[in-house]
């Protein structure tokens, strides 16, 4: 059984028992547990900003949807597995995925996200900010324990524009990011997740969304290019000029 959610429960009284889907909704909160990949394309369609930190993105499936519709798109990964083969991979998997990144789009700047950490980084600089970056150690010595960015959270915004300031990009920027949920849990952004056991929750408590948009900026303020040069941590930007 290659999806562990097509499983059955014996009976011994006669025929198995499938799953149930105990997804369930309250006021501010939706818990998933089947079909995870549907519900965050479904959130992803509706967002004009998608904005993550995932040790992995190799879904062929989220990255076309996340590719769609003029999206900005923002996601730190894992250093270290940023091109490990996901299951049912072809050989060509490294040159696939990278295409399916370079077809991200993200027109944001580190000015955009005004309340965070971001705008005060390098900014003397280029104030540009890739679609995928990494962050994190890369495991050469294949030791069973090691720190990695093993984070599973999206965040899902508005755009709009902020006619209070000025057109001049060097005096800032006229897009207002409004982040308004939140998806984390124990989903991985692959194919072998989807076949999983796992479980993810849809958010939109602001104090909750709000956090998470703050942890988001630290780590995109730690990341890296994907054509890294060095084993460890090794920031693009730092704090001031």
């Amino acid at each position: 059984m290659n999806n562990l959610n097509e499983l059955l429960i014996p009976d011994a009284d006669g025929k198995s028992q499938t799953l149930d889907n105990f997804n369930t909704q309250s006021a501010t909160t939706s818990v998933y547990f089947r079909d995870l990949e549907k519900h965050l394309i479904s959130h992803i369609k509706s967002a004009d900003i998608v904005l993550g930190a995932v040790a992995w993105l190799t879904s062929y499936s989220v990255l076309d949807a996340l590719a769609q519709d003029d999206k900005e798109v923002v996601f730190v990964i894992q250093k270290e597995d940023f091109l490990r083969p996901d299951i049912g991979a072809k050989n060509d998997f490294k040159e696939t995925l990278r295409k399916k990144y370079s077809n991200l789009k993200n027109s944001l700047t580190r000015y955009d996200f005004e309340g965070t950490i971001l705008p005060n980084m390098s900014y003397a600089g280029d104030p540009s900010i890739d679609s995928v970056t990494c962050m994190g150690n890369v495991n050469n010595a294949k030791a069973a324990a090691f720190p990695r960015m093993h984070n599973k959270f999206i965040i899902f915004s508005k755009k709009d524009v902020d006619y209070n300031v000025p057109e001049d990009p060097e005096s800032g920027s006229r897009i207002k990011i409004s982040p308004y949920a939140v998806w984390t849990g124990s989903f991985n952004i692959t194919k072998n997740a989807g076949m999983s056991f796992e479980n993810a929750l849809y958010i939109t408590d602001m104090a909750i969304v709000n956090a998470y948009y703050q942890e988001f900026a630290q780590i995109t303020a730690l990341s890296e290019s994907l054509n890294w040069f060095k084993d460890w941590v090794e920031p693009q930007w730092r704090i001031g000029t």
